[in-house]
């Protein structure tokens, strides 16, 4: 990765480390690739959902921004925007809009900022030379098509855009998704196959080229028929059984007498299982009105400290319809005593009403 090839030393490296952490902790297995901000979740309902939920359709325009089979008519000339304080001074802004053409299908444009705040700049000595900042971009189009009353498929497209002090470089991805609604059994489904891609510019000349954050997810979700109550089972990184990583600082490690280095963790069958799901539930009683909770157990496992793992890995949310918008908010438990905050607002453009000329 970048900083591995900087020669100075910055005060916010260990809290820049513990962001990509968490990133790698909802489908990657950490150090494995470059642009994990793919990862990430875009939006207040998806965080309170545990950060990957793929299966449920509704107007908001940034659920397509995971799953394009998601992007419907629905969305047509409607705007979201969602903005995250993650921890420190590390921000994201997401803005998504959809766009229904009858003889085509409807398209979702986003973009997403990834702001990691200020850096301090030294050199091996330790003198101060300046500040530096470093973000990422990725820029998403988005295209969905009904195959019949209950299956839909979509790709997103994506260019993704890194910039650390000096050090640039881009990718190119895209995600193919399919989802199935059944409205009279109250089921959902979706399957996604996310990042596929190729970097076409390397952080330097030295470094090799980097693979990107590829996943392979499927969710299934069931709301109660006289009940507001709906369930949600998402599994990711299915593409991979061991979905793990050495924890160094496990006070259970083991250490290889002959090399000195610490011996993988051996997870059983159940804790590996458990690594690949997110559960959620959503009360929902009206379009105006939803609670949601989610619990990521890879999140909680790989990030918890062993002895105080506190509400890590589980979040919530709220979403409240107020005069046309559509107000939304949750928390996420990344890391014990610090809650990540997501908030998010969309709204049907076209139903801004054009005020009467008086003549």
């Amino acid at each position: 990765m970048l900083f591995c090839s900087l020669d100075s030393r910055m005060k916010k490296l260990p809290i820049f480390f513990a962001l990509l952490l968490s990133l790698h902790a909802n489908a990657q297995i950490g150090g494995t690739s470059a642009f994990t901000f793919a990862l990430v979740e875009n939006n207040a309902k998806q965080a309170a959902l545990g950060g990957v939920s793929i299966a449920n359709k509704d107007a908001d325009p940034a659920s397509g921004y995971q799953n394009p089979a998601l992007i419907n008519s629905s969305m047509h000339h409607t705007a979201s925007l969602s903005y995250a304080n993650h921890v420190a001074d590390l921000n994201y802004g997401f803005a998504s809009y959809g766009r229904t053409w009858d003889s085509l299908g409807t398209f979702l444009f986003s973009i997403g900022y990834y702001d990691y705040g200020t850096f301090t700049r030294t050199n091996t000595a330790g003198d101060v030379l300046g500040e530096f900042k470093a973000a990422d971009y990725n820029f998403q189009i988005g295209y969905s098509k009904q195959y019949n009353d209950k299956i839909s498929y979509g790709a997103n497209g994506k260019f993704l855009y890194s910039v650390y002090e000096a050090y640039v470089s881009t990718a190119g991805a895209i995600d193919l998704g399919a989802a199935y609604t059944d409205t009279t059994r109250l089921l959902n489904a979706g399957v996604l196959i996310k990042n596929m891609g190729y970097q076409f510019i390397r952080y330097d000349d030295i470094s090799p080229r980097e693979p990107l954050p590829f996943d392979v997810q499927a969710s299934i979700s069931k709301k109660l028929a006289h009940n507001p109550l709906r369930f949600t089972l998402t599994l990711h990184n299915l593409h991979r059984w061991n979905n793990s990583y050495v924890n160094v600082n496990s006070r259970n490690k083991e250490i290889d007498l002959e090399t000195g280095t610490v011996k993988n963790q051996k997870l059983g069958f159940g804790e590996k299982a458990m690594r690949h799901m997110v559960f959620n539930t959503e009360l929902v009683f009206s379009d105006n009105f939803q609670l949601r909770t989610g619990y990521n157990h890879q999140r909680r496992a790989e990030l918890g400290p062993e002895n105080r793992r506190a509400m890590t890995g589980f979040s919530w949310g709220i979403n409240i319809g107020i005069k046309k918008f559509k107000i939304g908010y949750a928390s996420a438990g990344y890391f014990p005593g610090v809650a990540s905050n997501y908030f998010s607002v969309s709204r049907d453009l076209s139903r801004f009403k054009k005020k009467e000329t008086k003549i």
